[in-house]
């Protein structure tokens, strides 16, 4: 039998700026959907850490420092896969993501 070797692909999701995006961090987090979520602030992390499953890395960092965001990227990758979007504002937010969207509209 083979293997499957297929890397998931995952968002990082950053929290501080658009309750849309930490919405739908949100709503993936509630399904075990794989995840990275990050932000500059502890309170916003916090609830992503508690009760995780393995499914979602929460970080924080200074979302608005490149290199802080980059080893975001870096950190996800090495525990969940390839960081396909970074989710900051609603106009970022995939368009078929197979959840209620009514919630994320800007």
């Amino acid at each position: 039998m083979r293997k499957n070797t297929r890397i998931p692909t995952v968002p990082l999701v950053v929290l501080d700026d658009d309750p849309a995006a930490l919405d739908y961090a949100r709503a993936l987090f509630r399904r075990d959907i794989p995840l990275g979520v990050v932000s500059s602030q502890y309170s916003a992390a916090v609830p992503f850490m508690l009760g995780n499953n393995g499914h979602t890395v929460a970080l924080v960092a200074d979302v608005d420092d490149p290199d802080q965001l980059a080893e975001a990227i870096v950190l996800v990758e090495r525990r969940l896969g390839r960081v396909d979007s970074v989710i900051r504002y609603a106009a970022d937010l995939p368009t078929d993501i197979g959840l209620p969207t009514s919630s994320f509209a800007a």
